[in-house]
């Protein structure tokens, strides 16, 4: 459901842009529209206030199976005096398995065999537990950036944030189904970078 939504929103932005152009539409013009919508797509909001500044970034997904839109919301807070981030906060429905917490994961764009694919980082994702649920949603903080993998080993999410070109983020349902999200982070590494 999730591609046909996806392909819905980029077959409505090419036919548009085609009919304001008053010209047949180009594999150029249906690529630099499907960009340009990936870029309005995740470019996050950003909120100065007088210690600090606010990022935010809401993600839509669907559930497998159902018509009903959802959201994981990221939340990054920046005190003008420090170089790392407070916090970053995920937050999602509650409608999820609170034990489990959500998985956090990276990966990088790489050319392969001639074709663009996605590389994900070695090693286990890292498992961030929600610290609050309540009968909304479900918050998962991670503090100074850090957070710490089940045998206690230390990882540097934020710095991962500016390293790599996508966080995946998985969680898991009652019914043992799950979702996994992959958000671009070329917007973030811009944005953030600025705020310095």
């Amino acid at each position: 459901m999730k591609y046909l939504l996806l392909a819905f929103f980029i077959a409505t932005s090419c036919s548009s842009f085609a009919q304001k152009k008053n010209r047949p539409l180009s594999r150029a013009d249906s690529v630099n529209a499907a960009a340009d919508l990936a870029v309005k797509a995740f470019t996050w909001d950003i909120q100065k206030e007088d210690k600090g500044t606010l990022m935010f970034l809401d993600v839509p997904y669907q559930q497998e199976h159902s018509d009903s839109i959802e959201y994981l919301s990221l939340t990054v807070a920046k005190d003008k005096s420090k170089p790392r981030p407070d916090f970053i906060s995920i937050i999602l429905p509650n409608n999820v398995v609170h034990e489990n917490g959500i998985f956090v994961k990276f990966s990088k764009t790489v050319k392969k065999n001639g074709q663009w694919d996605m590389q994900m980082e070695k090693g286990d994702p890292v498992r961030i537990p929600f610290e609050d649920c309540n009968d909304k949603d479900c918050t998962a903080r991670i503090i100074n950036g850090y957070a710490a993998h089940d045998n206690r080993e230390k990882e540097d999410i934020f710095q991962k944030f500016l390293d790599f070109d996508h966080v995946l983020f998985l969680f898991v349902y009652p019914d043992g189904s799950h979702k996994s999200l992959s958000v671009p982070l070329f917007s973030f590494k811009e944005q953030y970078r600025k705020l310095q």
